[in-house]
């Protein structure tokens, strides 16, 4: 039922990986994987925290047979306790390939710079090039309550006042584990998806949390989910937005851009959460891990 949750929303563009032209050769792949959410502590509910250990490790190794060009996961690497990401990250840096990090909200159970450190990361959103791609990683916690900024800083403080005025409006996801990427980034969005455009590459969008509410869950949306899909969508060159937070998974099209958010590991098996994207000129292809099947996903003419 989980797993039909993701897929159900592809209205038909689940097919199997056998149907694919055997001939063609992705420009290039890599790794996704979001929700990790490892502790050392037991499970709650349907949440096996502990067991995401092994779970990656799995991943991992059924990745490493894989030519990829990075892997990247979406956020909430670990549950909580900045020590558990040690025994985490010496597993997914067996993986064979480039590692990229996406902050998630339960990642900041320490200072903020403490946790960039710990992950390698120089800046919290960034973008990067591969193959005439671009790919941008936004920090939806920039602007909220529980962003590793302390309580008198700017951003902390303007994500109280956001956070009190969408639960003023009785919005779904005026919730303190979600966030928002703010004004400042939002123009720095803006300018790298045109300068992508201009290029004449395509771009990929990554965040922790959803921006579309076909995509999700409602509860689950970044706060200025709106804001952010208008820059998305007045881009040519994006095809797609991915990320992770609502473990169930979700996906939905608008206006030739594909919105995938992935099941979460803590809540699902390995081969479930853990997917590989192969890129084609024309198309994506979301598969997993083992051969249970692939989602092609048209790129929309320039």
């Amino acid at each position: 039922m989980l797993r039909r949750s993701f897929v159900a929303r592809a209205a038909g563009l689940l097919v199997a990986q056998r149907a694919l032209p055997q001939t063609a050769q992705p420009l290039f792949s890599f790794g996704l994987l979001a929700d990790v959410q490892y502790a050392e502590k037991d499970a709650k509910g349907v949440r096996a925290y502990r067991e995401s250990l092994a779970k990656l490790t799995h991943c991992v190794a059924a990745l490493r047979k894989e030519r990829l060009e990075f892997v990247i996961q979406l956020g909430d690497l670990v549950d909580d306790g900045i020590e558990n990401f040690d025994a985490i990250l010496r597993v997914l840096r067996q993986v064979g390939a480039p590692q990229l990090h996406v902050l998630g909200n339960h990642d900041f159970c320490a200072p903020r710079e403490v946790v960039l450190q710990r992950l390698g990361m120089t800046d919290a959103y960034y973008h990067f090039a591969a193959r005439g791609w671009r790919f941008v990683v936004l920090d939806g916690m920039n602007v909220s309550v529980s962003g590793g900024w302390s309580e008198s800083h700017a951003l902390s403080l303007a994500g109280r006042e956001m956070l009190d005025k969408l639960r003023s409006e009785g919005a779904r996801n005026a919730q303190a584990w979600n966030g928002a990427v703010g004004p400042q980034q939002r123009e720095w969005l803006k300018q790298t998806l045109a300068e992508a455009t201009k290029r004449s590459e395509r771009a990929i969008v990554f965040c922790h949390f959803p921006v579309l509410t076909e995509s999700c869950r409602p509860e689950h949306l970044l706060w200025d989910h709106g804001d952010v899909l208008k820059i998305i969508e007045s881009e040519p060159s994006v095809v797609a937005y991915i990320n992770g937070h609502d473990h169930r998974g979700g996906y939905a099209a608008k206006n030739g851009i594909h919105y995938l958010t992935l099941p979460g590991m803590v809540e699902h098996d390995a081969a479930s959460s853990c997917r590989v994207m192969d890129v084609y000129p024309e198309r994506l292809v979301l598969r997993t891990i083992e051969d249970r099947g692939s989602q092609v996903l048209p790129i929309r003419p320039r």
